[in-house]
């Protein structure tokens, strides 16, 4: 409560600018917008934590700080909810480390790249999914995709007319081909399942507090206040901010 008490005072001295918030009203459009949701994290009776360090045993991670050397076989980023997986060997196949990855049953979401081809396992499916952008199916934002059988492991549907549906995942096809496309390098993307968050070397820890970093809709949706137009976007994801805004100044001009 303290903190949308001090925010709620911030958001009043931002309109008073402006002499009152009637003035803001007609003055300006002002948008406010979350950066991302907040799912809650178990307590420690529950197990949360699944330390990477602990699966990952039997190979040498790189530590923070250190540089990589030819001994060095995997590195951690980790984001509480979600994690990056680098192999850093060269000779070793990254299916090598989704099979250490699928022993954790706690871990949602396995995703790595193929070529042109993403790849989806979960732990205990016995199966993957895989995609690529392109195709006849088409989602509602008009993203075509050529989807592989299993799509419910992404939750995903498609309907007779190749119409592309996202359950708990939203916009899930794009949003994890960005991420396993955001850079460089030879990695895996995983997520947690809800309640649990990932933990490295030194990852802070939140049991029974609140995490995010994922592809669920609980850390997906987020709130978006907009004061001062009755124009909305075409589009309710933060991509797709920047169109809008510009053509909130282009009606300005």
């Amino acid at each position: 409560m303290d903190g949308l008490i001090k925010l709620d005072g911030q958001l009043q001295r931002v309109l008073q600018a402006f002499g009152s918030p009637e003035a803001a009203q007609e003055q300006a459009v002002i948008l406010i917008v979350g950066d991302s949701g907040m799912s809650s994290i178990l307590p420690r009776s529950g197990n949360p934590v699944i330390d990477l360090t602990d699966l990952f045993q039997r190979y040498a991670i790189m530590r923070p700080g250190e540089t990589a050397s030819q001994k060095t076989d995997i590195a951690l980023a980790v984001n509480e909810t979600m994690a990056y997986v680098y192999n850093l060997k060269p000779d070793r196949s990254l299916k090598e480390l989704v099979r250490e990855l699928q022993r954790e049953p706690r871990i949602e979401l396995i995703s790595w790249k193929e070529g042109k081809w993403i790849h989806v396992a979960r732990p205990g499916s016995g199966s993957e999914f895989k995609y690529k952008p392109g195709g006849r199916a088409k989602d509602e934002y008009g993203q075509k995709w050529t989807l592989g059988p299993n799509a419910a492991l992404l939750d995903v549907k498609v309907d007779l007319r190749k119409h592309v549906s996202y359950g708990q995942y939203p916009d899930g096809l794009r949003r994890l081909y960005g991420a396993l496309h955001s850079h460089d390098g030879e990695f895996i993307v995983i997520t947690a399942k809800q309640g649990y968050e990932f933990t490295g070397h030194s990852s802070p820890k939140h049991r029974g507090g609140g995490g995010h970093g994922s592809l669920h809709e609980t850390e997906s949706i987020v709130p978006l206040i907009v004061y001062g137009t009755d124009r909305k976007p075409e589009r309710l994801r933060i991509v797709d901010l920047q169109s809008y805004i510009l053509n909130l100044l282009r009606v300005e001009e």
